[in-house]
């Protein structure tokens, strides 16, 4: 189901659930960064639990986290299910947390894709704001690992795979979501996975327009984020979300994030400097294909990484095919080149002097064979008399 963060009721707590701060999306202008206050959407959804918001009237609190509380509502205009977000009015008064907001909604509206949750309508009512998005039945990758354990290899890369078609899909319609998780990725009984939560999507900015984050501005999660977002959010593009979906691979294999120990700012700079912990040696029967296609991922250097998600899942589909493993559809329409290309330019660059220095080497011995030809003047021994006269 549609959540942000996904924390679950404060009413009821699983047994040795973790910390909801250590797996927060967090919005700082400042050092050292905090995680939202999940008290506030607690109080959200013991307010407003049980009241009608417009057409709709939110049943169940689901959880909540940075962005706002999260509920299950019906649409009584529709008659259907719904999931509606709801900001809290102290984040109302706040210009640019109501600007991102909006922004989510259009960020989701513009995406129309099965492994997406969809956006419906935005609306405001009693000084709330909110958005309704599709309800999606199932329990995000975080809970899921939390409850039954890492995932088998198949399942995992099934999951990366499913994961890469919607962030190519958002990609081409030039939104990066910024905060890829185990928390945003919804499983549903059927084993789709579902990206959620676009709270900190961005659009790519036209001219005239102004990006929402700020220099010095804090996205994200500290478990999950790229070394670039980490350093500035107006950097992140594709590749980030990639970096993070790599995290979530890891997470999926492994039981916890690649790096699960420190403070939050010890986990910024562990994304920054640190290798990854070695997969094969929490879990030996990851396919080799697979640890590499997970060191790309994780590369510190976006341009190092896979460039594009399609690459990825041509390179998932073709271990997955080594390996005898099915992955489910879109994963099967997949792209059958998996090779990128450097830019033209990129090539000419080393391509060009070593050109030259041929060029240079040809003239040279040219000229050197020049010169040892013979001289057209007159044989060795010749005569005065055997000169033409």
């Amino acid at each position: 189901m549609e959540r942000d963060d996904t924390s679950r009721p404060a009413t009821s707590p699983p047994n040795g659930s973790p910390d909801p701060a250590s797996d927060a999306t967090v919005i700082s202008a400042g050092q050292p960064a905090t995680p939202p206050d999940t008290v506030s959407t607690t109080a959200i959804g013991g307010a407003l639990q049980g009241t009608m918001l417009g057409p709709y009237r939110l049943e169940q609190f689901v959880g909540g986290g940075g962005m706002g509380a999260v509920f299950r509502a019906h649409d009584t205009t529709l008659d259907r299910i719904v999931a509606v977000k709801v900001l809290s009015r102290a984040q109302s008064a706040d210009d640019e947390m109501l600007r991102r907001f909006r922004n989510e909604a259009q960020s989701a509206a513009r995406l129309d894709h099965e492994n997406i949750g969809r956006v419906h309508a935005v609306g405001s009512d009693r000084g709330w704001h909110y958005i309704v998005f599709e309800y999606i039945e199932g329990q995000n990758l975080r809970d899921l690992v939390r409850d039954e354990g890492p995932f088998a290899v198949g399942r995992a890369m099934d999951v990366v795979a499913q994961v890469a078609d919607a962030l190519e899909h958002a990609s081409a319609r030039d939104v990066v979501h910024r905060d890829i998780k185990p928390s945003n990725i919804v499983i549903t009984p059927a084993g789709r996975a579902r990206l959620v939560d676009m709270g900190l999507a961005r659009l790519a900015p036209t001219a005239g327009d102004a990006d929402l984050t700020v220099s010095g501005m804090t996205l994200g999660t500290f478990d999950y984020i790229s070394p670039e977002q980490a350093r500035d959010p107006r950097a992140a593009d594709v590749r980030s979300d990639l970096y993070s979906l790599g995290c979530t691979l890891f997470y999926m294999l492994a039981g916890r994030p690649p790096f699960a120990e420190g403070t939050m700012v010890q986990k910024l700079l562990q994304h920054q400097q640190d290798p990854p912990p070695d997969i094969t040696a929490i879990r030996p029967d990851v396919p080799v294909r697979l640890v590499a296609i997970l060191a790309r991922l994780m590369a510190k250097d976006p341009h190092d990484r896979y460039q594009r998600p399609a690459v990825l899942m041509a390179d998932l589909a073709a271990c997955a095919e080594e390996h005898g493993i099915e992955l489910s559809s879109p994963a099967r329409g997949m792209p059958t080149v998996a090779v990128e290309r450097r830019p033209a330019a990129s090539r000419l660059s080393w391509l060009l002097p070593v050109v030259g220095l041929l060029l240079t080497v040809a003239a040279l011995w040219l000229k050197a064979a020049a010169d040892r030809r013979p001289s057209a003047g007159p044989a060795p021994g010749a005569t005065e008399g055997d000169r033409p006269s």
